[in-house]
């Protein structure tokens, strides 16, 4: 009677697992919307639409932001990658050695993946003459203006130059009481790194090279610092800023520029209260350039979307290339990034309705053509990177240090850090 029994369990158990195996999904896809409560709905849509014209399943995985990096190393290791995933365009450096890892130029060929992605945002997934990604959503971190606030202080243009930049700034600051004209990012290092190296850029500088060597230590450096240490001395910009702040000050018609991502007029509808209404007060512009003509600075940012070959070599057929093709789709392009206040990635989906007829996309669009990559974020130790440039722009700033001392200690700094990882100084 135990043998009868031990041999009934043995064979439910077998039943299970063949049933498991046999309903497994046709391909998985990890990604941290899915671990977001607010943009969960928006990816079961999209995996219930691919489901729906593939007759292909998809097992959804989710993993915070915080905890992608870390989570998708895990996996490498267990040898259990998921067959796509969702990422930041600034962690692509970092994934690009991952075993399996797939050129969609191989899969797609880059005539098709031209024609179809907008080309600064197709430009975040490449690396050493491969296309290691696609846009999931695209955009970049640029300048906002506040028109309400410039028009109170007689400005009837947003300024193209730095020259016009700082008279505008001292007209808010004269005419407009209680206010920050530039809402820089003063206060943690995370919100002060894209601010100084916006202006890093604009100045002609680098902070780290393609090969990272650190190299702030220069003239343009020393430049572009001296100038944010110029603005706050003037009071056109204003201690313990920080993004979220800006924000506030912004949609309370207390700032007339700031930096931020696409999402900007969706922040400035809640911090004003007005809800769309205040739209018609919110501006994307080019960053403010040294001559007229010179090319506005921005940071490329995205969401990006990275694939582990299903076959060898990964060809169309698979069910994880064809997620990533159905990624593409109109379907998704012109609700998913709409829906989290971004750009689509897709050439199609920016000419569609609702969204080229939408003046600030097309505008941010047009106003950050060619964003470059975060040139501190992207390396294994971004975090104390990021640490020691924001404490030293901080120092500078509150007139603890000069910029030129600020800026020699910050160099020395990183290049520690980056010497102990392995690259030459």
């Amino acid at each position: 009677m135990n043998a009868i029994r031990k041999l009934l369990r043995a064979t439910v158990i077998l039943g299970v697992a063949i049933s498991g195996a046999a309903h497994a999904a046709d391909t998985s896809f990890m990604g941290y919307s899915y671990a977001e409560e607010s943009a969960k709905p928006s990816v079961e849509k999209i995996l219930k639409g691919f489901t729906e014209k593939t007759k292909l399943s998809v097992e959804p995985i989710g993993s915070a932001w915080g905890d992608m990096q870390k989570n998708l190393f895990l996996r490498a290791r267990s040898k259990t990658l998921p067959d796509v995933v969702q990422i930041s365009e600034r962690w692509l450096p970092t994934f690009s050695n991952l075993p399996g890892l797939v050129d969609y130029n191989e899969v797609f060929g880059k005539e098709y993946l031209a024609k179809t992605y907008a080309p600064d945002a197709l430009a975040m997934g490449q690396l050493d003459g491969k296309q290691l990604a696609l846009p999931l959503m695209s955009g970049s971190i640029g300048m906002v203006a506040n028109t309400g606030v410039l028009k109170n202080a007689g400005i009837e243009k947003v300024p193209a130059t730095i020259e016009e930049f700082q008279t505008a700034l001292a007209a808010v600051r004269d005419k407009v009481p209680n206010s920050v004209p530039y809402a820089m990012a003063t206060k943690n290092p995370n919100s002060i790194l894209l601010d100084f190296m916006i202006w890093n850029w604009t100045f002609g500088g680098h902070i780290i090279d393609a090969k990272g060597k650190v190299v702030v230590d220069s003239d343009a450096g020393r430049k572009a610092l001296a100038f944010m240490v110029g603005l706050m001395k003037d009071r056109l910009s204003a201690p313990e800023i920080d993004r979220p702040d800006a924000r506030r000050l912004m949609g309370q018609n207390a700032a007339a520029f700031y930096i931020d991502a696409p999402q900007s007029r969706a922040f400035l509808r809640s911090f004003s209260g007005q809800g769309k209404d205040f739209d018609k007060n919110v501006q994307p512009m080019g960053v403010p350039v040294q001559n007229a003509g010179d090319e506005p600075k921005s940071i490329q940012w995205g969401h990006m979307i990275i694939s582990f070959a299903q076959s060898d070599p990964a060809n169309k057929d698979d069910a994880n290339m064809q997620f990533v093709a159905y990624l593409a789709d109109n379907a998704v392009q012109t609700q998913f990034p709409v829906e989290q206040s971004a750009l689509p990635g897709t050439v199609d989906a920016r000419k569609a309705p609702g969204i080229a007829d939408d003046a600030y996309l097309s505008d941010w669009a047009k106003f950050n053509k060619s964003p470059v990559m975060n040139e501190v974020g992207i390396w294994p130790d971004g975090a104390e990177l990021t640490q020691i440039l924001g404490e030293e722009v901080q120092a500078a700033l509150l007139d603890q240090k000069s910029a030129d001392d600020a800026i020699a200690s910050m160099g020395k700094r990183m290049a520690a850090v980056m010497s102990k990882a392995g690259y030459s100084q």
